[in-house]
């Protein structure tokens, strides 16, 4: 068996291990957004940054067009200890709340893979990625009848697997391609009384039925230059929004009986080795939630508690009952995050690294309510880490990823104080310890 196939046999089997932790732990890792701030160890310590940064297996899940100048075969396996703690406060008559969610310690695991053909201007690879939030609250603030089950929260988890093709056009540019294979798997309980008040268009598809999977599959598109003797790199990646089987058992609850789509972003970088030693690497993000409707719809208006349903008339308001085809949802906007990190490298075994990221919330005030299902408030991450070599073919990367607390306050559709005054809050923070092999073929 030649070196080619013994690589991606390896690589194979860590994907299916990979694929099989993923399925078994708990994301609750909303961190811009719903999504990781960077994928692999490497990148998470430069502010998640690495559109155009080729420096490890992990190319493809950031850039396809990376792997054309990543340099060597490789494979790399990440795992993050994530710990998201979480709250919620609400004065209310009707669902008051005062709690923080359990479950908190999660391990993410992440994979890449790059695999040159030498003589030629090609290379392919594969990663492996996951996102997703989750909540699970001990006291169920949305138990007003006293029937609903005691606790109360969400699950959601997604997954892409990306095998990816490069190709270089000439001595400066790059482009690749990846297929997204995308499923995701989402759980709902506690909501009972969504139903009893007549919220849902679908009672029976409302919560408490279990695990739900759904597939799809969609692309994505890099591009990399490389520039003034490979000092300085420039990337973009475009991905486009990627249609999801609906959830079957949840179509009374998300926004046209159950459709949760994965959407659409795009991704702008650079990387400057400034000199031997030191280099910066920054990325520029979009990700547009607001286009997913179960994600981007608004939920009960806040401002006006005469009018619920904030695309509805009050004589016909069944499209926008939870699952409707204008049914309510997050609420959540459109993203920018801004990444930025620097590398220094040490000594000839030892490479340091540190960055930031920035990320506005997508959550509006206003849209509290059912936010305390999905918590996704952090705005700003420090991150630092190094990677040292283990043996001429092999590394370890430890990193260490810290998103300071943040609380969005604002007023809900259930407010005992004057319209507009913010009677409920939502509460989060992050740490993360990341641990990374990288084997070199």
């Amino acid at each position: 068996m030649n070196e080619t196939a013994s690589a991606a046999k390896m690589i194979w089997r860590a994907t299916c291990l990979v694929l099989a932790a993923m399925t078994v732990s708990i994301p609750a890792h909303a961190t811009n957004g719903m999504w990781m701030i960077g994928y692999g160890a490497k990148a998470t310590s430069l502010g998640g940054a690495g559109v155009a940064n080729p420096v490890d297996g992990m190319a493809a899940g950031y850039n396809p067009a990376l792997m054309t100048a990543v340099g060597e075969a490789r494979l790399d396996l990440t795992i993050e200890l994530f710990r998201p703690p979480r709250a919620v406060n609400h004065v209310s008559s009707e669902f008051p709340a005062d709690t923080q969610s359990n479950d908190d310690l999660f391990p993410i695991p992440a994979l890449g893979a790059v695999l040159s053909a030498p003589g030629t201007p090609f290379a392919m690879g594969m990663a492996v990625i996951g996102a997703g939030l989750g909540t699970n609250y001990p006291q169920n603030f949305f138990n007003k009848s006293g029937l609903a089950y005691d606790r109360v929260g969400v699950f959601l988890m997604q997954m892409q697997m990306l095998p990816s093709l490069a190709f270089k056009l000439d001595e400066h540019n790059s482009i690749g391609a990846s297929l997204s294979i995308a499923a995701q798997t989402f759980r709902a309980f506690g909501l009972e009384d969504f139903a009893s008040r007549g919220y849902s268009s679908d009672n029976a598809h409302l919560t408490n039925n279990g695990y739900d999977w759904g597939f799809g599959w969609g692309y994505r598109l890099g591009w990399l230059g490389t520039y003034f003797n490979e000092k300085l790199h420039l990337g973009l990646v475009y991905a486009p929004r990627i249609e999801m089987q609906k959830f079957n058992r949840y179509t009374g609850l998300f926004a046209n009986h159950g459709e949760f789509d994965i959407p659409e972003s795009y991704t702008v970088g650079m990387s400057l080795q400034a000199t031997p030693k030191f280099k910066v690497v920054a990325d520029i993000q979009r990700v547009m939630w607001n286009d997913v409707d179960s994600i981007g719809n608004p939920g009960p208006l806040a401002y006006d508690s005469g009018k619920f349903y904030p695309f509805c008339d009050p004589a016909n308001q069944d499209p926008c009952k939870t699952g409707g085809d204008l049914g309510l949802g997050f609420g959540w906007k459109n993203q920018t995050a801004y990444k930025l990190g620097v590398e220094y490298k040490y000594a000839r075994d030892l490479t340091l690294r540190g960055g930031l990221n920035y990320g506005k919330s997508p959550i509006p005030k206003e849209e509290v309510l059912f936010n305390m299902l999905a918590p996704a408030t952090v705005e700003e991450h420090v991150t630092f880490g190094f990677t040292t070599a283990m043996d001429k073919d092999s590394d370890f990367t430890f990193t260490l990823m810290h998103a300071f607390e943040n609380t969005i306050c604002g007023p809900t559709a259930f407010s005992p104080l004057p319209v507009g005054e913010d009677n409920a809050c939502i509460t989060m923070s992050q740490t993360s310890l990341s641990f990374a092999y990288g084997l070199r073929f």
